[in-house]
């Protein structure tokens, strides 16, 4: 038996001597036909994007044998690139280091400098002041139907620890008051982010998501109010919405009213009359809602729509900060145009040292303040809160 028997295992012939190993030629010939393939699909796409026109980078790769084994780097002595530090490369340029070699159409050259406009992003200003964070605890009263703003034990006023800071000026000033603001989404975007600080925001109290939007306005630094809807003359054909104030509602039925409204989101120093005609000339009614605004530390802005309005009396009389607005856009925006009313505040404000005006949070109206506004320091006038008019009133 011979010796490479004993190695067979059992059931198995011996391999015969000298026979030379199988050749997968199917294997070969698979491969041949698949390079084949890529080849042409390779060529075919190049040729079409030559004939597209657009540019083919043909990428040379070479091995660097001085960095195997090592992470790649520049040599000591061989400075990274031929350009001066801080000098803008061509786009010829960045091709020609790059070893990248682009084929264009018809041997086109490489495109010069290219301009691309981006759209202005929102202004962003010297003096931005984000406000503190609402609801302060101490400053907080919790009943069923929500938060309460109230007098701090130390005697803190909500409508001082939510104002915005305002550096005293001699120089005139004027308070614009943004009406609305939180019932259009585009506007009230429009209205917090685009408009400097200084200028007041006074929410509408049936918005969505209010104390979301409350936040973005008092993070960007704007002082906020709250709007009251009050009966007017003509009611109900003219309806400012639910939880109206009455002229002919009990003082408990106008304050549960009232407390439902001032829970719809924190933060704000005070608040205003929405429409009101009705109840503002009614002092029986109008006194037991001042009284609970003072009660609790804030200040009540008259829109100064109502000629009868008793809110001037009857807050000296409760030591209530009453201000009234000088002048006040209609909500259309169709009794007069807002540049004519911006033209006759800057005479009052330089006449008396201030004014207030209001203005519906409006697309078209705040384009007009944002111009209004940028040329305004040539003419030495201010943009204040509203808070900072308590301290220029007139004598």
């Amino acid at each position: 038996m011979a010796i490479d028997s004993l190695a067979t295992p059992l059931g198995m012939k011996p391999k015969v001597a000298g026979k030379p190993k199988g050749f997968a030629v199917p294997r070969v010939l698979l491969a041949i036909v698949s390079f084949g393939i890529a080849l042409f699909l390779a060529y075919a796409a190049l040729q079409s994007s030559r004939r597209s026109g657009l540019p083919v980078a043909v990428v040379p790769i070479e091995r660097d044998r001085s960095t195997i084994g090592d992470s790649p780097r520049a040599p000591a002595d061989e400075p990274v690139s031929s350009r001066p530090e801080g000098s803008r490369a061509s786009a010829a340029q960045v091709e020609t280091e790059s070893g990248v070699r682009v084929v264009r159409q018809n041997g086109g050259q490489v495109p010069g400098a290219a301009v691309i406009r981006v759209p202005d992003a929102p202004r962003a200003e010297a003096n931005a002041v984000a406000l503190s964070v609402a609801p302060e605890p101490r400053l907080t009263e919790r009943i069923p139907l929500g938060l309460l703003p109230k007098v701090g034990e130390d005697g803190t006023l909500p409508r001082q620890f939510y104002a915005r800071p305002f550096a005293d000026t001699a120089k005139p000033r004027i308070a614009v008051v943004l009406t609305g603001v939180g019932v259009s989404a585009r506007s009230t975007s429009d209205a917090v982010t685009r408009l400097p600080g200084d200028f007041t925001l006074a929410f509408a109290p049936y918005g969505r998501d209010l104390e979301s939007q409350v936040f973005r306005a008092r993070r960007d630094g704007h002082e906020v109010l709250l709007q009251i809807p009050m009966e007017p003359f003509d009611f109900p054909d003219s309806d400012p919405g639910p939880h109206t104030l009455r002229a002919g509602g009990s003082s408990k039925e106008n304050i549960d009213r009232l407390h439902w409204l001032m829970t719809r989101f924190p933060g704000y120093v005070g608040l205003m009359n929405y429409m009101g005609g009705k109840l503002l000339s009614t002092p029986g009614a109008l006194q037991p809602v001042l009284d609970e605004v003072g009660r609790r530390g804030l200040l009540f802005l008259d829109d100064g729509t109502t000629p009868r309005s008793m809110a001037p009396d009857i807050g000296k009389r409760l030591n209530l900060p009453v201000l009234q607005a000088d002048r006040t856009m209609d909500a259309t925006g169709s009794a007069r145009p807002l540049a004519a009313m911006l033209e006759e505040a800057e005479g009052l404000a330089q006449r008396q040292g201030r004014a207030i005006i209001t203005v519906p949070a409006l697309s078209a109206n705040i384009e007009t303040l944002i111009s209004w506004e940028a040329d305004l320091a040539r003419r030495n006038i201010v943009i204040a809160p509203l808070s900072a008019i308590l301290e220029a009133r007139a004598p």
